[in-house]
């Protein structure tokens, strides 16, 4: 059997023509448009908007976003997610959106053009915990408080980011749990005997608030469970 973690959600029918039909597959976070195989997904998007509600009750109206890559299906989840969560919880406000690659030296480069902007953004949500540190990078470089100064957040918890300073707030992605999913429905489909497992699965990000998003002495207690 296989487990597919594939690149390519911005081309429809890649996987499905390429995959061998007799072998048994589980593609983990891939969209399809059909129920060819078990597909086991991060949820993304409610993550992303998770975190911008957080935010957004911590006080912050003017959220500024860092996405991933354009053809990156994770990517393009979480954009999605700040979109909707700000149409829903902050009707009037405008989308601050950022380019980013989900690496460090994209996320340097958004933070300084999101403290070169005429009207500054009071939080900044990186669409993955590299690009957040980046952005910290910069904050730090310009004497920039965080959180005091502009709340920052990011996405996936890497184990990176709660030794940074401040600690960062993140969705927390367990890849051991996704890993274990996953090996239990390649093996669900193995033993199958052509019943129908293609059902689609979701693993919910946790939000970990940490000391980027509140001040040290507001903090709830118990709010970082890592």
């Amino acid at each position: 059997g296989l487990l597919v973690l594939s690149p390519y959600a911005d081309r429809p029918g890649f996987l499905t023509d390429n995959l061998p039909t007799a072998l048994p597959a589980v593609l983990i976070n891939t969209h399809l448009d059909d129920a060819t195989y078990p597909v086991l997904n991060i949820d993304n998007f409610g993550g992303a908007m998770a975190m911008v509600r957080h935010l957004v009750e911590a006080g912050h109206q003017r959220i500024a976003f860092i996405g991933g890559p354009e053809d990156n299906f994770d990517a393009r989840e979480r954009l999605r997610g700040y979109r909707s969560a700000l149409a829903e919880l902050l009707p009037q406000a405008d989308t601050l959106e950022f380019t980013g690659d989900f690496d460090e030296s994209s996320g340097y480069e958004a933070g300084l053009k999101i403290l070169a902007g005429d009207e500054r953004a009071d939080a900044v949500f990186a669409a993955n915990d590299m690009m957040a540190l980046g952005c910290l990078y910069a904050f730090n470089e310009a004497g920039i408080s965080v959180p005091a100064d502009i709340a920052l957040a990011g996405f996936d918890d890497i184990p990176l980011a709660r030794f940074v300073h401040p600690t960062l707030t993140t969705m927390r992605v367990s890849i051991a749990e996704l890993g274990g999913l996953a090996l239990s429905r390649l093996l669900l489909a193995i033993d199958s005997d052509g019943a129908d497992t293609t059902v689609p699965e979701t693993l919910v990000p946790e939000l970990i608030v940490r000391a980027s998003t509140h001040q040290p002495d507001h903090r709830r207690p118990g709010s970082d469970s890592s």
